[in-house]
């Protein structure tokens, strides 16, 4: 009896190691992915903050360093904001890492296209964040008065249509699939 037993016992067991084996494989490749995926997620994080922080602090030091000063002494034309925009591109470039360029480059294509629209997103947001004072003449007449108003309006929405449109050039290209 006791060697039926043994027996009926010594089938069971060689019959369960496999499924438990498998089952096991299975587990440890799922947890392997799941950490995979994590590790790649909390990357990516990275890139992103790091991205974020050089197109920030590239902006600040290029409007502390170049722009408030030319706009203290009322020469920031047109050439100048250019000059200004590539001033903020180049700082952009030098702090951002090879992998995050890298990172860019896969995600989103063009990395210069990329950084010039989140430069000017971060100028608006810059701009919006640090109130200005405006001084502006006393006027007399309404229709001076409605004159600015209308131009000041046209005016922001000509900001505002030009940020969603580098917004939305600025989103993630979705790469075709065969």
């Amino acid at each position: 009896m006791k060697e039926l037993l043994f027996q009926i016992l010594q089938a069971v067991i060689i019959a369960v190691i496999p499924i438990v084996s498998a089952y096991s494989i299975k587990w440890i490749k799922q947890a392997a992915e799941e950490a995979k995926a994590s590790a790649d997620s909390e990357k990516i994080q990275g890139y992103i903050t790091e991205i974020a922080n050089a197109i920030s602090d590239a902006v600040a030091a290029t409007s502390q360093t170049f722009v408030d000063e030319l706009k203290k002494n009322g020469t920031f034309t047109m050439e100048a904001q250019k000059e200004a925009a590539q001033k903020a591109l180049n700082a952009c470039l030098a702090s951002i890492s090879p992998a995050a360029t890298a990172f860019i480059q896969e995600t989103y294509g063009d990395l210069t296209e990329y950084l010039s629209n989140k430069i000017e997103a971060e100028v608006r947001k810059q701009k919006l964040e640090t109130p200005t004072m405006l001084a502006l003449p006393v006027m007399e007449s309404t229709e001076d008065t409605t004159a600015i108003a209308a131009s000041t309006a046209a005016a922001t929405a000509a900001t505002i249509a030009q940020t969603a449109i580098n917004q939305l050039d600025a989103e993630p290209k979705l790469h075709e699939q065969d």
